[in-house]
């Protein structure tokens, strides 16, 4: 990342990591407008933005199957908190699969985070993790919990078949799920996250992952669908613009 832009994130606790995977924050404090280029990732985020502007703009972002291009404007933060797939349901109650590819608005005040808790990122993310934990009033459905961790710790290198057998969920209702609740199927969630997989390879110029693929020509395929570019253009990023590759 270009060391203009400063980075921070910090990881949940343990009661809210099934639900979170992290709080972070990008800051801008130049006189310059950044290119930034996103991919990917298969979270859901929360957005906290302040520039001159914008004093305090809150929005939810779905999830995204394509890069995305933006600018992070002069002298300007944005906080954020990335969720895991269980988070619609559990902590936001309600579904995001209206917003793939898109955002929404939210009122100030969400989460009752104001400008003032813009100014420490710790704080902030103190003030969201009491916010969140007010927020799980459901007993988590003990099928969804198992699907959840097999897939993350996998990375997504997993078969539907598999997920179903050990969660013991069928394959059909599983897909209802994230259908009605992200807004597209399992299998694409965890073809994400296996792209996703590959940041870390293709960080150090390693154009081929170690594993979750079964030949270059299918990484390569995968690479494109979801960023449109090989992976040897993500890997030779001269402009220091992609974010996840730059955070890890």
């Amino acid at each position: 990342m270009k060391s203009t832009i400063k980075l921070a994130s910090l990881a949940p606790n343990d009661e809210l990591s099934p639900f979170i995977e992290s709080y972070w924050m990008i800051k801008n404090p130049t006189n310059k407008d950044e290119e930034l280029v996103t991919f990917p990732d298969g979270g859901i985020d929360l957005y906290f933005f302040h520039s001159e502007q914008y004093p305090l703009h809150v929005s939810l972002v779905g999830l995204e199957t394509h890069s995305q291009k933006g600018y992070m404007p002069a002298n300007s933060v944005l906080f954020g908190v990335r969720l895991k797939l269980l988070a619609a349901e559990y902590l936001l109650h309600r579904p995001v699969a209206d917003i793939i590819n898109d955002r929404v608005t939210l009122a100030n005040g969400f989460a009752g985070i104001e400008i003032n808790d813009l100014l420490e990122f710790p704080l902030f993310c103190d003030k969201l993790s009491q916010y969140f934990t007010a927020q799980m009033t459901t007993p988590m459905d003990p099928r969804k919990k198992i699907m959840s961790e097999l897939i993350y710790q996998s990375k997504g290198d997993i078969s539907v078949t598999d997920i179903a057998a050990a969660a013991n969920w069928s394959s059909r209702q599983m897909n209802r799920y994230f259908n009605k609740w992200l807004g597209l199927p399992l299998k694409s969630y965890c073809d994400i996250l296996r792209f996703r997989s590959s940041f870390e390879f293709l960080e150090v110029g390693q154009l081929f992952p170690e594993n979750g693929f079964n030949d270059q020509s299918h990484f390569i395929k995968l690479v494109k669908k979801y960023s449109s570019l090989t992976p040897k253009q993500i890997a030779q990023d001269k402009n220091d613009r992609f974010v996840q590759l730059s955070s890890k």
